[in-house]
């Protein structure tokens, strides 16, 4: 075995001493500087009992990284279970976020603060009980010279883009689009475009009102 070092009362944090510190040094050619092998397949491998209250479980510094990954984890046997959970029970009202990722720099234009990628089932799915809750979905976009929500599904052939179902509407609304802006520029608030003179059988916008209501209503002020 590559030799490495265990330190018992280590380095000092503080005004405490840490309990157990392993410590790889630089040319420790150690694949993991602190390794555990549980070949127990019902015991957990690993299990951290912390009464934490102010400060983090666990604080991983990794500012030297650039090509490689922070936590790499990988799980290709999972049938019901999942690669990583999170669980909140508490019942604070108190504003916070169960889990955060944050890209902090704004010259780092080309990164993605989050990545889902789904080559079946699902790519995203929100399930939001409380029905006097917050949105389901609810974007704070600074925006202000390209698109807040951008959707490509060019490959689509007959399947809807977009289906929204609300069966139960009594006085509220399946879609609202309102903007308050003051500004004279000439602009279209909707644009439904049907863009290839070949698309001979394509209808731009449907209609379709079954009740006795009408089917469109137009209110506006005209300039003659």
């Amino acid at each position: 075995m590559a030799k490495g070092t265990i330190t018992l009362s280590g380095s000092t944090v503080g005004t405490k001493m840490e309990s157990l510190e392993v410590e790889q040094g630089a040319t420790g050619a150690v694949a993991g500087a602190f390794k555990v092998d549980n070949n127990d397949t019902d015991k957990q491998a690993i299990v951290v009992e912390a009464a934490n209250i102010d400060a983090d479980v666990m604080d991983i510094t990794m500012d030297a990284v650039t090509t490689a990954k922070g936590i790499d984890i990988t799980a290709d046997g999972l049938t019901t279970g999942s690669a990583l959970y999170i669980d909140s029970d508490s019942s604070s009202t108190g504003t916070r976020s169960i889990a955060s990722v944050i890209n902090n720099n704004t010259a780092a234009t080309g990164a993605t603060a989050l990545t889902l990628q789904a080559d079946a089932g699902r790519g995203l799915f929100i399930d939001s009980n409380l029905a006097a809750g917050g949105p389901s979905i609810e974007i704070d976009s600074e925006k202000t010279t390209t698109n807040c929500v951008s959707i490509n599904a060019d490959p689509s052939t007959t399947g809807t883009v977009m289906d929204v179902s609300a069966d139960g509407l009594t006085t509220g609304g399946a879609l609202k689009i309102d903007s308050d802006s003051s500004s004279t520029s000439a602009r279209n608030i909707v644009e439904i475009i049907q863009n290839n003179a070949s698309a001979t059988s394509a209808v731009a916008l449907k209609v379709q009102q079954d009740g006795d209501a009408p089917a469109a209503v137009f209110e506006g002020r005209i300039n003659v």
